[in-house]
């Protein structure tokens, strides 16, 4: 199997691996009952550690090239946050990115180690911060999710270059490498797995029948133009770049030659001139001149020319005499020697090799020299100078390059190779074939020549009689118009995502946000919520659109506000109809002192389906019972009122219980088409043996205080009533004890929910009253009602609150309330009142002293913080008790919310009137504050 035919699969396997981890945790997580039971965080960190494996796994097996790893490693973190949760991707991108950087220890790729780590944490965070801010928290579609690996992808190539800048070529060749199989398995990763994801979430990957959401619109929409604008950037600055590529490759070459040309010339004119220095030291006068002298120098120095020129310009001696007499002023090539002579300023001349005066068809290089008299003049052909200076050319070009791999070649006017690179090898076809080339340009431009299959640009220039030619690979001159289209394109790719982001996200708070608002307004109004005004003023349209739902909704509210207000007046009558139809007057049998019996309901609407009730059978039975209806509002109410009319009808027949029970279901059945049904829970005491028997039918099991301890009392009997006629029960009997105390209540107490939607709960019912052991029938029902309203916090009342308490063996507690204006006289007033009932109830005069002090003391407060001068009323009730013999009082007030006890010090007084409250309450047992919904409520207890 060839190579690439493995690296493809290697890359299918790395790039589906992702994909198939999230479907098979999607399955697992969501599919499964274990999966489900697991939490937020849980679920976040088992994602994000499965995913950090895999993109461990993208580095450890990645194909090495160009000292960089090509993997789909930044899938797995993209996956995982988008798709899972924002904290899955950056934990899997922290995981991929850490392993990246410790992996260069053992091989991965060293060159590309900053690069490959930031990019992958970075594809966490990148993930997380789209899903959540651009996404709202759901999943992209499949094709935003290509465009999202794909600019994560290309971010990373871009990192390569911005971690190596001091080897932009080696980094060059790593993007060119590893861009295409990288972006694009990546990007394709990302979107099968969104596509797959959505198609198991019952999705389409194209929906044509359901129009899309406006910001799926603008997505789609935003995504094209972004694409267009890169395709037509990218395009222009690919033109640009080439035609700045082509200028720099011509720069480059003519910069070569240059170079070389100098160091040529150079050389020549240093030969040139040493040589005329040994003829002037041989004639060092113009007198001394003689033809044997310059022969013997001619054939000696193998020089073309010797010349003699006296002070006024004239050859005098020559190798030559052709030359002689003739007139140095009579050309321009010849006459720049004239400086030569005394006030000429200069003591040598040398010449670049150039036609002769004498004769343009003759090319020479001349060098001059002083000498008394006049000076000298050397001269030599081509042929001459190549031969003295071939080893200097060969230095000039041995290590000379042109870019990284171009090199430098000299030959001669007869295409004779006289020097290169040295580790270069041109063969006599590779000379000729530039030769070739040379002859069909002009010196200066350039041409293109292949040597040893290698393609080049070249430029060639004659110099001395030399052909200096520059040449560079045609692969090379284009690196840098790679390079600049390449990190060109990856830049565009990222300003026109983070364009796409801005204007993205711009709309969505201008537009979007302001539909949504609008929508959200719309869909309260439509559940009934019509106090709902929509205020989306953000432009002049949404504005008007405004006020145009508001006016609607106005005339709608006037339409129905007469008709709410009949419906009010029904629901008031039926609420006071259902209320006396419970027992309200406590203690209801006063001159039984074997038991204590408190119980109260309070309805989630105007009138509930929750009832209690408590009356006599017989001269020693106290009959009692709790009961909860199916559903709420009017239609729960006449099932109550019928389901506690034929329960106690046949309870107070005197038949066995579980008979009256199962009567009462019978006919509860008959007729109920509504399908209601009621969950009930019912006794009978006789109240001089302390026997209990009682029937659980579908009930919540009430609680029982015995020697100290509550006990549930899990017996059931048997289903709820209305729904089966055929439905059988059986009773059960217990043996209560002196001070036993039972607690009835429907599921509104434990299933109170608080503003975070958390129960209020068995175990914290069973909490409170493990802490409330010694409470009497009334203060436990007030007490844990209180408890409840402070859990529920502001929370609203789902369901109907009932408790009814029974204490055997406790004599009624003697309860009362009195209601006064808060005010000076109205305190007066109550001091009047309650001083004549606690004497009626033989409060010692000491006890009442105390009690009327903290009264006072409270009752100021009240009316002086509390309402602030503003008129208001306080009431006070008490509930006085005999085992133990004591007065438990309470005032309560509607004003604003304050605590008495808490009082801080700051204003002026406030030290007085805390140390005031201190001392009245020093004498009292047991004092509390509570803010019971409207009501400040200040309970306190004193016993005698």
């Amino acid at each position: 199997m060839s190579s690439d035919v493995l690296m493809v699969l290697h890359f299918a396997f790395a790039t589906l691996l992702p994909v198939f981890a999230s479907v098979v945790l999607t399955m697992l997580l969501d599919r499964t009952s274990a999966g489900k039971k697991i939490g937020y965080w849980p679920k976040q960190i088992l994602v994000g550690l499965v995913f950090g494996a895999i993109a461990i796994l993208g580095t450890e097996v990645g194909i090495v090239t160009h000292d960089a790893t090509m993997n789909v490693r930044d899938a797995a973190p993209l996956i995982a946050g988008l798709y899972f949760g924002g904290p899955a991707g950056i934990i899997a991108g922290v995981i991929g990115g850490v392993e990246r950087w410790l992996a260069a220890s053992w091989g991965r790729g060293m060159f590309t180690r900053e690069a490959c780590s930031i990019a992958t944490i970075f594809a966490g965070f990148y993930a997380a911060t789209l899903r959540k801010f651009l996404f709202d928290n759901r999943r992209p579609s499949w094709l935003i999710a290509f465009a999202i690996g794909m600019v994560a992808e290309v971010l990373h190539m871009l990192l390569v270059f911005v971690t190596n800048l001091d080897d932009s070529v080696h980094a060059f060749l790593v993007a060119q490498a590893c861009t295409i199989p990288m972006v694009s398995c990546n990007a394709i990763s990302v979107s099968l797995a969104g596509a797959l994801l959505a198609l198991m979430s019952g999705k389409k990957l194209k929906n044509r029948t359901d129009a899309p959401d406006i910001s799926q619109k603008i997505q789609t929409g935003m995504l094209g133009v972004v694409a267009v604008g890169f395709v037509a950037t990218v395009g222009f600055v690919a033109v640009l770049q080439t035609s700045l590529s082509g200028i720099d490759t011509n720069n480059m070459l003519a910069l070569a030659l240059q170079d070389t040309e100098e160091d040529i010339k150079d050389a020549s004119d240093t030969n040139l001139l040493a040589l005329a220095d040994k003829v002037a030291k041989e004639i060092p006068s113009v007198s001394s001149a003689t033809k044997d002298t310059i022969g013997r120098l001619v054939n000696d120095l193998d020089l073309a020319e010797i010349h003699v020129v006296d002070e006024k310009g004239i050859i005098v001696a020559s190798s030559s005499d052709e030359y002689l007499g003739f007139n140095m002023a009579s050309g321009e090539q010849a006459a720049e020697f004239l400086s030569l002579l005394p006030g000429g300023g200069r003591s040598q001349v040398v010449q670049d090799y150039q036609p002769i005066t004498m004769n343009n068809s003759v090319w020479r290089k001349y060098a001059g020299k002083s000498i008394e008299g006049g000076f000298i003049q050397v001269g030599y052909d081509a042929a001459r100078f190549i031969g003295d200076l071939t080893e200097q050319v060969r230095v000039a070009v041995a290590n000379r390059h042109v870019g990284n791999e171009g090199l430098m070649v000299v030959m001669s006017e007869r295409s004779e190779l006289i020097g290169t690179r040295d580790d270069v090898s041109l063969h006599y076809d590779d000379v000729q074939s530039l030769s070739a080339a040379i002859a069909t340009s002009q010196p200066g431009e350039i041409f293109q020549v292949t040597m040893a299959g290698v393609s080049y640009l070249g430029m060639y220039r004659t110099t001395e009689g030399l052909r200096v030619v520059a040449l560079l690979p045609v692969s090379e001159s284009r690196i840098s118009h790679d390079l600049s289209v390449m990190i060109t394109s990856f830049m565009e790719v990222l300003v026109f995502a983070a364009l796409f982001l801005a204007i993205y996200v711009l709309i969505k708070r201008v537009v979007v946000r302001s539909i949504w608002q609008v929508n959200g307004r719309l869909g309260q109004i439509t559940k009934g919520d019509l106090s709902v005004e929509v205020d989306v003023r953000d432009s002049s349209e949404f504005k008007l659109l405004s006020d145009d739902i508001n006016g609607t909704v106005a005339a709608l509210r006037q339409a129905i506000a007469e008709e709410s207000a009949r419906i009010e007046r029904d629901l008031a009558t039926a609420k006071a109809i259902q209320r006396s139809a419970l027992p309200r007057t406590f203690p209801p049998f006063p001159d039984i002192s074997d038991f204590d019996i408190f119980a109260s309901m309070n309805a989630a609407r105007e009138v509930g389906g929750d009832f209690y009730d408590f009356f006599l059978v017989d001269a020693h039975t106290l009959g009692f019972l709790i009961a909860d209806v199916s559903g709420k509002g009017i239609p729960a109410s006449l099932f109550m009122m019928a389901a506690k009319s034929e329960l106690a009808n046949y309870i107070k027949s005197g038949m066995e219980l579980s008979e009256a029970v199962q009567s009462a279901n019978w006919n509860l059945c008959q007729g109920n088409e509504a399908g209601m049904f009621v969950t009930v829970w019912a006794a009978t005491l006789d109240y001089k043996t302390g026997s209990l028997t009682f029937v659980n039918a579908g009930h919540n099991p009430p609680l029982l205080r015995h020697n100290g301890t509550w006990q549930w009392l899990t017996q059931k009997s048997g289903l709820f009533l209305g729904t089966f006629e055929t439905a059988r029960y059986r009773s059960h009997t217990i043996q209560l004890s002196k001070g036993d105390e039972l607690l009835l209540y429907t599921d509104g107490v434990n299933e109170a929910f608080s503003v975070d939607e958390e129960e209020y709960g068995n175990d914290r019912l069973e909490a409170f009253l493990s802490n409330h052991t010694n409470l009497h029938p009334h203060m436990l029902v007030d007490v844990l009602r209180a408890d409840i309203r402070r859990w529920a916090a502001g929370a609203e009342q789902s369901d109907d609150i009932t408790m009814l308490c029974l204490e055997y063996g406790q004599p009624p507690e003697v309860s009362g309330t009195v209601a006064v204006p808060a005010s000076v006289e109205g305190l007066q007033e109550l001091i009047r009142r309650v001083h004549f009932e606690f004497s009626q109830l033989q409060c010692p005069e000491n006890i009442q002293a105390q009690l009327d002090l903290a009264i006072e003391e409270l009752v100021s407060n009240i009316y002086e913080h509390g309402y602030a001068g503003t008129e208001g009323r306080v009431e006070l009730s008490y509930v006085y008790d005999t085992n133990p013999t004591s007065l438990t009082i309470s005032l309560k007030d509607s004003g604003e919310p304050f605590n008495p006890l808490e009082y801080e010090s700051g204003s002026e007084g406030d030290e007085i009137t805390g140390m005031g409250i201190a001392l009245a309450l020093a004498k009292i047992d047991d004092v509390a504050y509570v803010r019971d919904g409207e009501y400040n409520v200040v309970a306190f207890r004193k016993s005698w």
